[in-house]
């Protein structure tokens, strides 16, 4: 397979693996989309494997890229979640609101985006 299936075959899977979480949402299977994104996955690292080239995918300069764009991300994210949890907490009628609570789970998944950062970054320094 050259680089130019390789592209075409992947945004297949991408466009099926989308309408189909689309479809099985729609349906109220909320399993469903948890077994495709599995299926999803395996098909890409499939489509990887068959790719035969001497071109190169990706170098130090898109690693670096990539590294800058995590870091941003988690910064922007971590900022505007931190306003919108003052925020829903601020408009919650009290703990037992369901706005409070929306701003619960929000001020957690920050804080889990946080931890596995920090994780993921131990983890890539110690192994280099």
């Amino acid at each position: 397979m050259n680089l130019k299936q390789y592209k075409l075959y992947r945004v297949i899977t991408i466009v099926i693996l989308g309408m189909s979480i689309s479809v099985s949402i729609t349906l109220e299977n909320y399993y469903l989309p948890i077994i495709l994104v599995i299926i999803g996955m395996a098909a890409m690292y499939y489509l990887r494997k068959q790719l035969r080239t001497t071109e190169v995918m990706a170098d130090e300069r898109d690693y670096k890229l990539a590294g800058g764009a995590a870091r941003y991300t988690i910064s922007i994210y971590g900022l505007i979640g931190t306003f919108g949890i003052f925020i829903l907490m601020a408009l919650s009628g009290g703990k037992e609101d369901f706005v409070y609570v929306l701003s619960q789970y929000l001020a957690f998944s920050i804080c889990f985006l946080f931890l596995l950062n920090v994780v993921v970054f131990k983890y890539l320094s110690r192994r280099k």
